[in-house]
C-alpha cells in the first residue's frame, strides 16, 4: 500500500477507514487462529496490527514473534506501538520483504506462519512463490494460517460483493495508490502443498477467508 507506507504513521487510521471499523475484529480473530506456544512468523506484519493481536490475545506467554516487512516506515510505526514487547524480547521486527524470507531464515524456523491482507497485492506468480516459501519455513507439525479478501462462491453472494466492492476498490486506490484482488482456493493451495487438516473460515458475508493448514509431523520410518 504504497501511498499509506509513505505515510505510516496514518496507516492505520486509513485501514479502520477502509474496513469501516471492523479491522481490530478480524486482526484478533487471524490470532486465534494461531497456537498459543512457539515461534511465530508475521510476514507483512505492517504497523504490527496482527502482530499486536498475537501478543495480547489470549493466552499468549509462550509465543515469540517474529514480525517482518518490507517498508521502514511501517516498521518504524510497529516499534513505538509495540515497544514494550520488544524491550521484553518476545517481539523483534525486521526489514525483510518476501523475496528475502529464505535468505533471512532457515528452513523449518517458525512454529507458525502469518499472513494478513498480503496475498491479494501479488500476483499469481508471487502468490505462488509466497506460499511455497511459507511452507518450507514451517517446521514439521506446524501452523500456515493465511487471511485475505475472496470472491464468495454463493452466486447472489458474489453479485452483492462485485456491487459492493468496486467503489471500495476506488477508495483503496485513492487512499493507498495500489489495487487489490481477491484470492481464489487458498485451501486448496495449502492442499496441494502438502498441508493437512486445512480448514476455511468465513467472515464479513463470505467476503474474507482465514485459511490454515499444518505442516504433516515427521513420520517415523519403520526399522529394517
Amino acid at each position: 500500500m504504497k501511498l499509506l507506507e509513505t505515510q505510516a504513521s496514518r496507516y492505520d487510521l486509513g485501514m479502520r477507514m477502509l474496513s469501516i471499523g471492523r479491522i481490530q475484529r478480524l486482526y484478533a480473530e487471524v490470532a486465534a487462529h494461531v497456537p498459543e506456544q512457539g515461534d511465530i512468523l508475521d510476514v507483512g506484519c505492517g504497523t504490527g496490527g496482527v502482530t499486536a493481536a498475537l501478543l495480547t490475545e489470549g493466552l499468549t506467554e509462550g509465543r515469540q514473534v517474529t514480525g517482518v516487512d518490507r517498508s521502514p516506515q511501517m516498521l518504524a510505526v510497529a516499534e513505538t506501538k509495540l515497544a514494550e514487547p520488544v524491550a521484553a524480547g518476545r517481539l523483534r521486527l525486521r526489514q525483510v520483504p518476501i523475496t528475502g524470507l529464505e535468505r533471512e531464515f532457515p528452513a523449518e524456523s517458525f512454529d507458525a506462519v502469518v499472513c494478513c491482507l498480503v496475498l491479494s497485492e501479488l500476483s499469481a506468480t508471487e502468490e505462488s512463490y509466497a506460499l511455497d516459501v511459507f511452507c518450507r519455513l514451517l517446521r514439521p507439525g506446524g501452523t500456515l494460517v493465511l487471511a485475505d479478501e475472496v470472491t464468495p462462491d454463493s452466486p447472489v453472494r458474489r453479485w452483492l460483493y462485485r456491487v459492493g466492492r468496486w467503489p471500495m476498490a476506488a477508495l483503496t486506490y485513492v487512499v493507498t495508490q495500489t489495487g487489490t484482488h481477491a484470492t481464489r482456493e487458498l485451501d486448496r493451495k495449502l492442499t496441494d502443498r502438502g498441508l493437512e487438516t486445512v480448514r476455511v473460515a468465513h467472515r464479513q458475508g463470505q467476503s474474507f477467508q482465514i485459511v490454515t493448514g499444518r505442516k504433516p509431523a515427521w513420520r517415523l520410518q519403520p526399522q529394517p
